[in-house]
């Protein structure tokens, strides 16, 4: 065992080394033999600048080589500096050059050679490119700081020479190299009239080598950097004066706007000729009108009776605008309590049991409005007897037909000014476009200006009208006075045990009115009201048969059951499947240009 662990640590050493090899590693045996570059200042201030480079592959098997030429950097906290590269020539006597240039964040790479065909020993490649927006304007001169050599080479450059040309008298020159951050001087650094020259021998893996021309003013226009503002989430949504006060005042409008929006459109309108025509305003002929004040218009005196014979689906829809579940659920009790249907209750079974219950038809849909007559139709489509966990996930398409016959029923006694749902979802719409927009305008002047907390409000004007959406159907005037008069019911029988009393002569009002107080959700209140008639109601059995010998407690009880499980079991659907170079500022690496390069 003592003898396995040593060679068991030479061999995980072994595997270490060869996983965390250096990237230089690959190119061991190569080296850049010269760099000659011939940088020429050009009367408008550009670079064009020629590399004639010796690469030495040695035995290794490679394609060619890469050129990377920074193209951007950081400026400072809010800008890069870009450097447009235009590549004019790339060429090889020895070795293929076709080439291809791939810009890839802050840097522009020549990839030369041939993809299907490798090479060795020592190729010269010649690349040729023209710069922008590089030199840099001081008070008294102009500057060319620029890394002949960047430290991104992973292969050892024998020698480095380099020769600037420029449209005026050079002024002064200073040369880098070395680590990056190093201030050592090159080896040579002389210049003459209007020509800079450079030279550097023995460049390890990650040196640079740097050049500093200074040139009078006016030999080239002013220069100035070619900056690109980055992008910032602080910045884009700069508070400032301007900004935070255009947007206070775009919300002032847009909410002001939505406010007299919600007054003119959505707001009931009710008879403007006195209390008696607001609470009994016809549905047809002229009518002069108002609208609703938003404090203290409805004077609901209680009323013992519903309003013109109305059904409980009706009122339902009218009270909340909205032909729902519980309003279809009612009219099912309603049908069973006029003796279209029976509603049978089948007892759980074991612990975890649920009840259940059976709907029998009793009668045809004889007498019957038009709501009512599809809801029969639907409920027995499939025989005289139905289980109401069968209709769980079938019965929500016949549904939506129910409830569009509410909507159409309303219409037809013109309760309001449009169909309710078809309002709701129009102005639920145009807030999605109002919100997309102001998003969309957001994002655009987050990217381009600094003002993108400006249409934010629109934003909130867009979800701020999808919730008015609610409330924007329109009663009519006589849909008003009818609404007056049905809360005027549902005050009755939300009140109904103050006056216990007088339903022990009236005990058939139970039982008659029990489909209201299903619809306006007070059962239970209801139920009080008779508690101890149990013996004085009539028979419900004709219409509802339970598991239990009555008592008004257990027929509430499981009448609440039963319009919960059946509100649930008609709506329910199937579940679907399925980011300067000089006065001691100089050093080696600290210019623009540079980069690296290597083999592939």
């Amino acid at each position: 065992m003592r003898r396995l662990i040593p060679r068991f640590v030479a061999l995980a050493v072994a595997l270490v080394l060869l996983t965390s090899a250096p990237a230089h590693a690959q190119t061991a045996g190569e080296q850049v033999t010269a760099i000659d570059v011939v940088l020429t200042v050009g009367d408008d201030g550009s670079l064009l600048i020629e590399e004639t480079i010796a690469y030495d592959f040695g035995a290794n098997a490679r394609r060619g080589i890469f050129r990377d030429v920074p193209t951007r950097q950081t400026y400072d906290d809010r800008h890069d500096r870009r450097y447009p590269m235009t590549v004019l020539e790339v060429s090889s006597e020895t070795a293929p050059d076709q080439h291809e240039v791939i810009t890839e964040g802050p840097t522009t790479r020549v990839r030369i050679g041939d993809p299907d065909r490798t090479i060795t020993g020592q190729h010269t490649y010649r690349l040729v490119y023209r710069i922008e927006g590089a030199l840099n304007a001081f008070d008294d001169h102009d500057e060319l700081y620029w890394n002949i050599v960047g430290g991104r080479w992973d292969v050892p450059i024998a020698r480095v020479t380099a020769r600037v040309s420029l449209p005026d008298t050079v002024t002064q020159v200073a040369c880098f190299a070395g680590p990056t951050g190093s201030t050592l001087p090159c080896e040579t650094a002389t210049s003459a009239d209007d020509t800079a020259t450079f030279s550097h021998a023995a460049l390890s893996p990650g040196d640079s080598t740097t050049v500093v021309v200074g040139l009078p003013k006016g030999a080239v226009p002013e220069p100035a950097p070619i900056l690109d503002e980055r992008f910032s989430i602080d910045r884009a949504f700069a508070r400032t004066t301007g900004t935070v006060t255009n947007a206070f005042a775009l919300l002032g409008l847009v909410v002001a706007g939505l406010g007299v929006l919600a007054w003119r459109v959505g707001r009931d309108r009710r008879a403007a000729s006195g209390a008696v025509d607001a609470a009994f305003a016809p549905t047809n002929g002229p009518l002069l009108e108002e609208r609703v004040p938003l404090f203290g218009g409805r004077d609901v005196p209680v009323m013992f009776e519903p309003p013109d014979g109305l059904r409980p689906g009706q009122l339902g829809t009218l009270i909340d605008e909205r032909a729902n579940p519980l309003d279809v659920t009612a009219t099912i009790v309603d049908l069973a309590v006029r003796g279209y249907l029976r509603i049978e209750e089948i007892p759980k079974e074991g612990w975890f049991g649920k009840p259940d219950w059976k709907l029998h038809k009793l009668r045809e849909e004889e007498g019957l409005v038009e709501y009512e007559r599809i809801l029969f139709g639907s409920l027995f489509s499939g025989g005289h007897v139905v289980l109401l966990s069968d209709l769980k996930d079938k019965f929500a398409k016949k549904l939506d037909k129910v409830q569009d016959a509410l909507y159409a029923d309303a219409r037809k006694r013109k309760w309001f000014a449009g169909d309710p749902q078809k309002t709701r979802t129009k102005w639920a719409l145009l807030g999605v476009f109002l919100a997309f927009d102001g998003v969309a305008l957001t994002v655009a002047a987050a990217i381009w200006t600094e003002w993108a907390i400006v249409p934010l409000p629109l934003v909130l004007g867009g979800l701020l009208l999808i919730a008015l959406s609610n409330v924007m159907p329109r009663r009519t005037a006589g849909g008003t006075a009818v609404l007056l008069r049905t809360l005027g019911f549902k005050r009755f029988i939300d009140e109904s045990e103050k006056d216990r009393a007088r339903f022990a002569e009236q005990q058939h009002l139970f039982t008659e009115y029990l489909p209201y107080a299903v619809v306006f959700g007070a059962t239970e209140k209801w139920a009080k009201a008779f508690a101890g008639l149990d013996g004085e109601l009539p028979d419900q059995s004709s219409w509802y048969v339970g598991t239990h010998a009555f008592s008004v407690v257990h027929f509430n009880e499981s009448l609440d059951g039963f319009t919960t499980t059946t509100a649930g079991t008609i709506a329910s659907t199937p579940s679907s499947s399925g980011t300067s170079g000089f006065g001691g500022g100089g050093f080696s690496g600290g210019g623009g240009g540079g980069g690296g390069g290597g083999s592939w």
